[in-house]
């Protein structure tokens, strides 16, 4: 992203200084608080900028280049977090189950044999007369 002049901006777009004013002044381009144009800002209004060898940018910013690269990187810091964090959530997910399933083998195997061993079997008069 370059910050340029007014004075440059027109020669880069190949229009007049009072064209560009107007066409800042209805909001068709919009400039920052320092009354510097940007260049991707131009091209989205004007499309291709013309190539002035003699033209001296002004202002600019880090190079996109170096943005995209250092954004990329804090994404797949973020990607390669959450990737940990989905792993730890399934094995924490795995032992939980494992455990809830043990307490339940013990629990069916606790409830078989209460009713086996340990509780009397009550027979009614049906059970003693078809044995």
């Amino acid at each position: 992203m370059a910050l340029v002049t007014m004075t440059e901006a027109s020669r880069l777009i190949g229009k007049s200084k009072q064209t560009l004013y107007r066409h800042v002044s209805s909001g068709r381009v919009s400039r920052n608080s320092d009354g510097f144009l940007d260049t991707a800002e131009l091209i989205r209004v004007y499309g291709e900028l013309k190539q002035n060898t003699t033209s001296k940018v002004t202002k600019t910013s880090v190079p996109v280049v170096q943005v995209e690269r250092s954004h990329i990187e804090w994404l797949e810091k973020q990607v390669d977090g959450l990737r940990d964090d989905i792993k730890q959530d399934r094995e924490d997910s795995l032992a939980r189950e494992i455990r809830l399933m043990a307490l339940l083998e013990h629990k069916i195997d606790t409830t078989q044999s209460e009713t086996s061993a340990d509780k009397p079997v009550i027979r009614g008069v049906f059970s003693k007369i078809f044995k």
